[in-house]
């Protein structure tokens, strides 16, 4: 009975592990909302993580771009981290027309995560 409790219990430990060593940052909110459609132009592009972002030596560890319908990168400044939040404003307004948002984020447990959304501005 012993060994079965003890069996069990390292079961359990091991699962437990598995399962915080697959939980990384993602997306759960961002402003312009993905897929979304504006009547006016946003002024910055904000990406909140479900835990905090790390910022590393290297310039290139996170990065949000925007390009236009023409695959041309919009202007912005430079990236803002705080917590588990990334911003960027745009220098200039945006006109109407269709934009990618793409983002690189290193993650409090260091790992890297690249994805991209659409929004539209009538």
């Amino acid at each position: 009975m012993r060994k079965l409790k003890v069996l069990l219990l390292a079961v359990g430990l091991v699962l437990s592990g598995t399962q915080s060593a697959v939980a990384h940052a993602e997306l759960v909110k961002s402003f312009p909302v993905a897929n979304s459609t504006l009547t006016k132009a946003p002024k910055y592009v904000q990406l909140e993580f479900g835990e905090a972002i790390i910022t590393l030596k290297s310039k290139n560890a996170n990065s949000i771009v925007i390009l236009d319908s023409k695959a041309k990168k919009v202007k912005t400044s430079r990236i803002v981290i705080k917590k588990a939040v990334a911003r960027v404003e745009f220098i200039g307004t945006l006109k109407p027309g269709k934009y990618l948002v793409k983002y690189r984020i290193a993650s409090a447990d260091g790992h890297i995560l690249s994805a991209q959304f659409k929004f539209k501005i009538r």
